[in-house]
């Protein structure tokens, strides 16, 4: 019902597509400019009447004053030598281009990602961030006397200089006094300081023009299930005044920020490339996108950050900032401040917090003793049962109590067969004398829930997990295939091409335990529709959750399965062991001796007040 009609997703598509033009407009202009001087080139070579080396000194000279037109001052630096230079400590190792001297390639030391363009679907290589040759990381500088009003970084040659853990990539004006820098500091974590200093062209900048920052990432596919991992990737945001936000991590989506905005975060499943402002450098605004593409490309995602600096009227202007470019890792985020720990998604509200502030404490603890990560969802699986147990005996109490007067509400099914309603108003008097709480079987179950939706959200965004093996599960974080069938029309859509043995021994598991709940419970005809009803629902709800889960995290299904067979454990020894029927039924049966109607008020009062009305309805439609 709240879906978008027809109308609002072309406009929005339109309204995409539009920025999406916006971003390549710069780069149609220097490809039509760089055409021309080509064609002029061309020319030059061709032309019979000069000799070699008159062509040669044409040339230049040809070249030189193109690019003295496109780029002013900056001319000179439009020539140079490609290259790369690097930094590196013992979590990455960085390349820096020297054309547009920004980053070209980041490995990442300890990590290993799945190989795409072999054979094996378990082949793996070192893991690579912002390699893509598309990428762009580049400032469109104002600068007066220019063609399009400004200079591209990406554009300029950068002249190196290394010093230890510094690295400053210069691109020099044609007097050598100006000069635009990117510096670069490393220490001994995932952080890199930056800083974007502009010398001497203060006086070259319009005041009423800003600074902007394009960063295109095309995302690497990196993890075994590359659809799964492109719905866990997106562009995340902090604003200065607001909370955190992201992207649509499932659709195309595009953000405009008017407002200051803290840090940008270009976040995979486990792995981002993120950047700070600091104090003195605030990013203004931004404009965000993301997105997705067919399968069938060699890439995950498209994310473009297009943000606005307030350009600052000084001989050097310096822009500090902060590059975070390494694992997803909770406290190593959390350790950069400003609730950058938030780009995992561990979900929101309630979940979110049991995720990130229960379970997650828990199992590092575990982690202190136990190696095996398999053996701590055990462990975690038993912990959370152990606890949820008081709710589950309420409700298997319930239960038993349901089975025990058995014989007393065949009687009173039998008695208003044809009065459904007259059948409601007497089982709801029934539960009243026997002191039977009617939703005591699902508020427990409600009441574990939120646990068990946190649970969803932990083990997919969990680094931890990662790559973890466990029994015949090579991968906790991807599905635990046993056979891989290939691509098959719509059996792919709604299944995948693989079996995943977690998924299946836990729908196995799941009939099994309702068929031994559905032989204390009455499940005939007499019991009424609804009771039919359920039964349908109940033997559904495995068979959907098969197909679902199917490609979900086997740290994920591995949990449900040891979960549902404790669950089955419990629920045996309780009804077995720890409830005595006998006892039960004869406290129950003196209860209705002593039983006194007693008023009813809140919602039990409405409820008796509908069925009397139903009643009332269903006897004058029989009078007539």
């Amino acid at each position: 019902m709240t879906a978008p009609t027809k109308e609002e997703l072309e406009q929005q598509e339109k309204e995409k597509q539009a920025q999406l033009d916006l971003l390549n407009q710069k780069d149609s202009l220097s490809l039509l400019e760089q055409n021309k001087q080509k064609s002029l080139l061309d020319s030059i070579a061709n032309d019979s009447s000069l000799t070699e080396a008159q062509k040669d000194s044409l040339s230049a000279l040809t070249l030189k004053n193109n690019q003295s037109e496109l780029f002013g001052p900056f001319g000179s630096a439009a020539q140079g030598q490609t290259g790369v230079s690097t930094l590196e400590n013992d979590q990455f190792k960085i390349f820096f281009s020297r054309k547009g001297g920004h980053i070209s390639k980041v490995e990442i030391k300890g990590f290993l990602q799945y190989n795409q363009k072999t054979e094996d679907p378990y082949d793996k290589e070192p893991l690579v961030l912002m390699d893509d040759a598309r990428n762009k990381f580049e400032y469109y500088i104002p600068m007066t006397g220019t063609p399009k009003g400004d200079i591209s970084t990406a554009d300029l040659y950068f002249e190196p200089t290394l010093n230890d853990n510094t690295l400053s990539l210069r691109a020099y004006s044609d007097d050598k006094s100006k000069y635009i820098e990117q510096k670069y500091i490393i220490a001994d974590n995932y952080a890199i300081e930056y800083q974007l200093n502009l010398k001497g062209i203060n006086t070259l900048m319009p005041r009423d023009k800003k600074l902007v920052l394009r960063w295109d990432n095309f995302l690497r596919k990196i993890e075994k299930n590359p659809y799964y991992e492109a719905t866990m990737s997106t562009v995340y945001y902090k604003s200065t005044d607001d909370d955190f936000d992201y992207c649509d991590c499932r659709t195309s989506d595009k953000e405009d920020l008017e407002n200051p905005v803290d840090w940008i975060s270009q976040s995979q499943q486990f792995f981002n490339s993120s950047l700070f402002s600091k104090e003195g450098t605030k990013f203004s605004n931004a404009s965000l996108i993301t997105k997705v593409v067919d399968e069938s490309e060699d890439h995950l995602k498209e994310l473009y950050s297009m943000v606005t600096f307030e350009t600052k009227d000084s001989d050097l202007a310096s822009y500090d900032m902060q590059f975070y470019i390494g694992p997803n890792d909770y406290d190593e985020l959390a350790s950069m401040g400003n609730s950058f720990e938030r780009i995992i998604p561990f979900g929101w509200s309630i979940f979110g917090f049991i995720s990130r502030s229960v379970i997650r404490p828990i199992f590092n603890f575990f982690a202190l003793f136990v190696s095996s990560y398999g053996l701590i969802i055990i462990l975690l699986t038993f912990l959370i049962r152990l606890a949820l147990f008081p709710l589950q005996y309420k409700m298997i109490l319930n239960g038993v109590k349901m089975s025990v007067i058995k014989p007393e509400m065949e009687v009173m099914r039998k008695k208003h067969k044809d009065d459904q309603a007259g059948m409601q108003a007497a089982q709801m008097k029934m539960y009243q004398e026997y002191g039977l709480n009617p939703l005591g079987g699902c508020l427990p179950m409600l009441l574990t829930m939120p646990i068990w939706i946190a649970l969803y959200r932990f083990f997919p965004a969990s680094i931890d997990f990662r790559q973890q093996s466990f029994l015949w599960a090579d991968d906790l974080v991807s599905y635990d295939s046993i056979f891989d069938f290939g691509y098959i029309p719509f059996i792919y859509n709604i299944y995948g091409d693989h079996v995943s043995l977690f998924t299946l021994l836990w729908m196995i598991s799941m009939f099994a335990f309702l068929w031994y709940n559905s032989k204390h419970m009455d499940m005939t005809a007499s019991a009424g529709p609804n009771m039919k009803m359920m039964k349908i629902m109940q033997y559904s709800f495995p068979v959907l959750f098969f197909f679902a889960l199917n490609s979900w995290a086997a740290g994920l299904t591995a949990y449900m399965l040891f979960s549902n067979l404790l669950n089955i454990s419990q629920t045996f020894i309780t009804k077995n062991i720890l409830i005595d029927k006998d006892k039960l039924r004869a406290g129950m049966l003196d209860n209705k001796k002593n039983f006194k109607a007693k008023p009813q008020t809140g919602f039990m009062a409405k409820y008796q007040q509908i069925l009397k009305e139903q009643q009332a309805q269903e006897k004058k439609k029989k009078n007539k």
